[in-house]
Parts: structure tokens; C-alpha cells; sequence
């Protein structure tokens, strides 16, 4: 029995704030290979832009060596840099659709507009879906964890076996994708695996896929999601009426303070959103709630508005409990340094 550890999840908190905006130009298509407009992009830690998208094979048989152009460009249409890429399955059968992932050398501030260009395609010949793919539960919380396993259906030795995890959003588009390490997979034989990942609040659904370098699986869906907390609690924010970020906060002036609040199992679930605002010697400024209800899986954002009457230093904690006060999400650190003055 092999293990499969996944040892580089590119799963990425998507805020508001980090996303490119910009829609991206009509993606192309050649002769039945086609690139749908569902493109998602947004900027990675370290700066640069990442572009996760689909290939789609419309012809009656097999393609490889599909190349996927990338024009990142600034918000004058100007190329800044053109990077070419691969889809993460190397060969897509007829009918068939695979993702890519493509992100920029640069790491410049100016990306604001993009252009998603098909480069080329070879014909193929076809690899035997042989691969079984049993996932257990997705465990949701601050991280994802999920393990199964991966069975070799195949008369041959199922060499360097790849696994991809591959998030979604609620329009179906791709927001993130993790891959393992590979493996190799003997006949009629399986392997554990076990993924652990940072979660990401706007992933909706999940899909695992296997290739190896002779045989591939098909997308299998994971459906089995459970949460040790329901709920997750991201990105907040302080800003004006308006909704324009603050620097310092004149006194006497409004408030918003705003959290992404994204519910995480298929139920409802009646809440209060709590802030606490403290000064920097612990003591307690301001409390405020915001109440609402989540009727399945869903994003929400919850605000809560303070208008601060002594100038100093605050900082943020944000609570989410049911009606029994009992915690529906994990506590979050102190955040938010709060200069009033």
C-alpha cells in the first residue's frame, strides 16, 4: 500500500482585495478545441497573477500538447507580459474538459487586464480512464483535509500518478488547484492519499482528478463535506460609509466594519455576527452584532457599524455564535490596528 501526500496545494484566499478587475478579452478556439469564458484570476502573495480557466475538447477524438496563452496586460490594454502554459492533463479526450492554471513571471502591480489565447493542440491518442478515484469526506474548517484512494485498473504499472484537487465557485468557475506528489501505482493495486490545504471561503464544490503517465481518471466530485465549525470567517475589513477604506478615523465619525462569512454545510443556520472593538490595554470599547440566516452553503457579508467618541488605538475580534451562544466558527486573532485621532 503507497501513500499519497499532496505536497503543494496552490489553494489561495481569494479576497476582494486581491483580485484583478478586470474582465478578461473573448477567449479563442481552433477547429473544435475551445477555451470557455470562465476564466477567474487573482493575485498571489507574492504578487503575481494567476489565471485558472478550462480547455474544452469538442472534436471526435483525443488532443495533447494543448498550449494556453496568457497576455497580461495594464489597464491601457499595454502587454506587460505574454506566458504560455499547459492544462493540468496532458491529454483531453473527445467531449472532455480540463483545467490550467497559468500565472505571471512579473510580479507588477500594473496587471489589471488579461487575454486568454488557445496557442495550439496536437491530435493524441486516446489514455485508458482506468484510475479509480474513492474519496472520503472533505473535512472543512480553517484547513481542508481528505483522504481516499486511488486504484490501478490498468495491465500495466500506473507510473508517476498525479492527483489534482480543483475548487469552484459558486458560477462554476475554477478559484484554486492543488496537486500531489506523484506516485507510482502497480496493477490492480490502490494507494491511500491524504490531502491537507489552507480552505478558501469562495470555493463552492471540489473535483479530484488523476493522471499518470499511461492511464488517467475521470473527474469524480467530492460530495461528502463536513465541518468541525460551520462556519469561516475572512477578510476583514474598516472602512467609511461609502466603503472606502480608513487610514485614521476622524472621532465621531462612522464606522463599518465588515467580515466575509461563508457557511460551509448544506443546512440552515440561523447566527450573530460579534464585534468587539478594545483598546490596546484590553479594556472593552464597543460591542455590535449582526444577525442573519444561511439556508444552505453560501458567502455572506456581515457589517457592523461604530462610531468612535475618544481618540487612541483599537483593535478588532470577530465572534460568530448560534442564539445558544454556543460558537459556530473558530476565533480569529485580534486584527485590525484602529488609529482614531
Amino acid at each position: 500500500m503507497r501513500t499519497v501526500i499532496l505536497s503543494s496545494l496552490m489553494i489561495v484566499m481569494l479576497f476582494t482585495t486581491n483580485l484583478v478587475w478586470a474582465e478578461s478579452l473573448a477567449p479563442s478556439s481552433s477547429l473544435g478545441v475551445a477555451i470557455p469564458q470562465t476564466e477567474y484570476s487573482h493575485k498571489l502573495p507574492d504578487g503575481t497573477t494567476i489565471v485558472y480557466g478550462e480547455v474544452q475538447n469538442n472534436l471526435d477524438s483525443p488532443v495533447n500538447s494543448v498550449s494556453v496563452a496568457i497576455i497580461f496586460m495594464d489597464d491601457n490594454n499595454n502587454q506587460i507580459e505574454y506566458k504560455v502554459g499547459t492544462t493540468l492533463v496532458s491529454v483531453i479526450p473527445s467531449g472532455g474538459k480540463v483545467p490550467f492554471a497559468i500565472a505571471s513571471t512579473k510580479a507588477d502591480p500594473a496587471i489589471a487586464l488579461y487575454q486568454v489565447k488557445l496557442a495550439g493542440f496536437k491530435s493524441s491518442s486516446s489514455k485508458d480512464q482506468v484510475l479509480d478515484i474513492t474519496p472520503g469526506a472533505l473535512q472543512v474548517s480553517e484547513k481542508l483535509l481528505i483522504s481516499g484512494t486511488i486504484t490501478n485498473n490498468g495491465a500495466l504499472k500506473s507510473s508517476n500518478t498525479k492527483l489534482y484537487l480543483i475548487s469552484y465557485d459558486a458560477f462554476s468557475r475554477i478559484v484554486a488547484i492543488g496537486t500531489s506528489s506523484p506516485v507510482d501505482v502497480g496493477v490492480k493495486q490502490d494507494s491511500q492519499f491524504s490531502i491537507t490545504s489552507d480552505s478558501s471561503p469562495r470555493a463552492q464544490s471540489y473535483m479530484l482528478i488523476a493522471e499518470s503517465d499511461n492511464y488517467e481518471s475521470k473527474l469524480v466530485p467530492v460530495t461528502a463535506i463536513t465541518a468541525s465549525l460551520p462556519i469561516l470567517v475572512s477578510s476583514t475589513i474598516v472602512t467609511d460609509s461609502s466603503g472606502k477604506p480608513y487610514d485614521t478615523i476622524p472621532i465621531n465619525s462612522e464606522v463599518n466594519i465588515s467580515s466575509n462569512v461563508k457557511h460551509l454545510v448544506n443546512s440552515t443556520q440561523p447566527y450573530i455576527y460579534y464585534i468587539q472593538v478594545k483598546q490596546f490595554d484590553g479594556r472593552t470599547t464597543f460591542i455590535g452584532k449582526y444577525e442573519g440566516v444561511f439556508l444552505g452553503v453560501d458567502n455572506k457579508n456581515a457589517t457592523v457599524s461604530w462610531t468612535p467618541s475618544t481618540a487612541g488605538q483599537y483593535f478588532v475580534e470577530t465572534y460568530v455564535w448560534n442564539y445558544d451562544a454556543v460558537p459556530l466558527a473558530s476565533s480569529v486573532p485580534s486584527i485590525n490596528v484602529i488609529l482614531v485621532k
